[in-house]
């Protein structure tokens, strides 16, 4: 045993040791960016000065501890009440030293995702990474960095959405349930796969999220604040998160919220491409991708029947296998694992609010594809054009005008189509065997 552990650390341990120096480098970096924060003055000259997420998080929790007041004074207005006491903790902490722990605590999230993903596609973790693992991470190499240097808390929400799954396979729905329920008030994003479960009637696993969100998400704010002022905090949510920022909203709106290009939701993109609405990020430098002008209507419209088809394809795709439970063939185990891919990025397609940072949740289709495609023996096809997608969305993120237009979009509407083709039982031609571990055959 002594061994063999030896041998996975040191297949492993170039993988680690840059992992280890790129946390480092990142606590660094988020040190920087708000020390001048730390050093007091103005929020909104400050908010200016730096961009932190981190920051704005630590802000608010600190405003809660001092004042026992829950606030949206200084950004956090996308998140539920619970967020602010979720993140309560850090704000006992200096700011510096706080961003850069969080930050460490980030990638060290992501590393033990990546280790789950192996767990789960490769039977276990070898003696060291498989080039479809480099492949992976290479195509989420830029958006985990966005995330972790702003501090933003979609590391955490992907290592919990991995859990879950995993939790899911290993058969422990109830737990599965926690993690998920979990991720979904700390980011509403991994709303939709509770649906998922739903729909392969993991009813212990949605049944337990849906409890969590809605005890811990209602409970924790109503014993903080009392339950009058948790109800009107909610309230207010909906009225400045969901309304405010709804598809109808910014397809709309005369000036909808939000419009900078790095903003490439799917009713922000539609927005651009078919009103002149700038993506820039300032009005001295205008980015306009307009192909035509369309009236709000037809664009309300159009994006409705996109969404529809999306919703109503991956539904459709979800359904299969969910009986028996686990699929008894090599072939259903891999279509259900993509079929969850499907709708992680589902997640990210239907949302109202998709910063760029918010495409680590991809990690998992990505993982699968990156299998497929990579394999010595019979690699898809499908899964290569998926990845090739994938790559020319990443090198669009350098032109702002590209991203305006959605490209890092429609690359993730790419990576959704191959999942859907591949949850349905689809196979490519000549594809004899797929590597993969059956599902726990426990409840």
């Amino acid at each position: 045993m002594p061994e063999r552990r030896t041998a996975l650390l040191t297949g492993w341990r170039p993988l680690l040791a840059a992992g280890v120096v790129y946390a480092l480098l990142v606590a660094g970096i988020v040190m920087v960016r708000v020390w001048p924060a730390a050093q007091g003055g103005d929020y909104a000259a400050l908010k200016e000065e730096t961009t932190s997420d981190f920051r704005d998080f630590w802000y608010t929790a600190r405003h809660f501890r001092d004042t026992g007041a829950l606030t949206d004074a200084y950004g956090v207005h996308n998140y539920l009440p619970f967020f602010t006491l979720f993140m309560l903790p850090w704000s006992f902490l200096p700011l510096p030293a706080a961003a850069a722990l969080f930050a460490l605590l980030s990638v060290g999230l992501f590393a033990a995702a990546v280790a789950l993903v192996e767990q789960l596609l490769n039977n276990g973790v070898r003696r060291g990474p498989r080039p479809a693992t480099y492949l992976a991470l290479a195509l989420l190499a830029p958006y985990v960095h966005s995330c972790a240097v702003l501090g933003n808390v979609m590391l955490l929400v992907l290592f919990l959405v991995l859990a879950a799954w995993y939790l899911v396979e290993h058969g422990h729905d109830a737990a599965a349930g926690v993690a998920l329920g979990l991720a979904t008030l700390v980011k509403l994003l991994p709303a939709v796969l509770i649906v998922f479960l739903l729909l392969k009637r993991r009813w212990t696993a949605a049944g337990v999220a849906l409890a969590v969100v809605g005890v811990a998400g209602f409970g924790l704010p109503a014993a903080s604040v009392g339950p009058a002022e948790a109800w009107r905090e909610h309230r207010a949510f909906c009225e400045r998160a969901v309304g405010g920022h709804s598809a109808l909203t910014t397809l709309t709106a005369e000036k909808p919220p939000k419009a900078m290009y790095s903003n490439t939701a799917l009713p922000m993109v539609l927005r651009r491409l078919f009103s002149p609405l700038s993506g820039g990020k300032t009005d001295t430098r205008p980015v306009y991708v307009t192909v035509a002008e369309l009236p709000p209507t037809i664009r309300v419209g159009l994006w409705g029947a996109l969404t529809a088809a999306l919703l109503a394809t991956s539904t459709l795709a979800a359904v299969r296998y969910s009986r028996p439970w686990p699929p008894r063939t090599e072939r259903g185990v891999w279509s259900v694992r993509s079929q969850f891919g499907a709708w992680c990025v589902l997640a990210l397609l239907t949302s109202p609010l998709v910063w760029t940072h918010y495409y680590v949740l991809a990690y998992w289709p990505l993982a699968l594809a990156a299998d497929a495609a990579a394999r010595r023996a019979a690699p898809s096809r499908g899964a290569r054009l998926a990845v090739a997608a994938w790559v020319v969305g990443i090198a669009a993120l350098a032109w702002p005008a590209a991203r305006a237009a959605g490209a890092p979009l429609w690359a993730t509407g790419a990576v959704w189509l191959w999942c859907v083709a591949r949850g349905g039982g689809g196979k490519d031609p000549g594809e004899e065997r797929l590597i993969t571990a059956p599902l726990s055959t426990s409840q």
